[in-house]
């Protein structure tokens, strides 16, 4: 949480700090998982992994139209929620490496039009995921159904059963 702080200021010699304090104590942050239901069988996506299934033509075709969808209607990515020091490009592609939007396009493959997608995550879901949840919901035309640490999402035509308050 400390090294949070230190990276929303900008402090990035304090990231540095903590980050080197918590591998020497053997403290590891815990890794973002998501994972779907589809046909009986449990499908595991972890942030920034996945690189199989994201190498994939269905997966890059349907990513590519869905990005283009997503910004037809004024979606851009909020980078500030990746605490690193690196460029705003590569903020943009590790946001999109995020495990609820790899499950979501899985299951925007792999399941029939009108079924609703169903996906928890072993974490809360960040600022810009559920903007992007909420226009992937708006542009498919799906229900998404998103199980995070604190409560049920249902997105839905672009908009989320929490009402933006989580």
């Amino acid at each position: 949480m400390l090294s949070n702080i230190y990276a929303n200021a900008g402090l990035w010699e304090g990231v540095k700090m903590v980050r080197k304090m918590m591998g020497k104590r053997g403290i590891k942050k815990e890794a973002g998982c998501s994972w779907i239901q589809v046909k009986n069988r449990f499908h595991t996506f972890v942030s920034g992994g996945g690189f199989e299934f994201r190498s994939s033509n269905e997966y890059k075709k349907l990513w590519n139209e869905l990005t283009e969808a997503m910004k037809a209607v004024g979606y851009v990515p909020d980078t500030g929620v990746v605490l690193h020091d690196i460029n705003e490009e590569m903020k943009a592609r590790w946001v999109c490496g995020h495990s609820e939007r790899i499950a979501t396009v899985f299951g925007l493959i792999h399941t029939g039009s009108g079924t609703p997608i169903r996906i928890t995550k072993n974490l809360c879901v960040c600022v810009d995921c559920h903007s992007w949840m909420k226009t992937a919901s708006r542009v498919t035309g799906r229900v998404i159904v998103l199980r995070d640490t604190n409560r049920f999402h249902h997105f839905e035509n672009g908009s989320c059963s929490c009402k933006d308050y989580w």
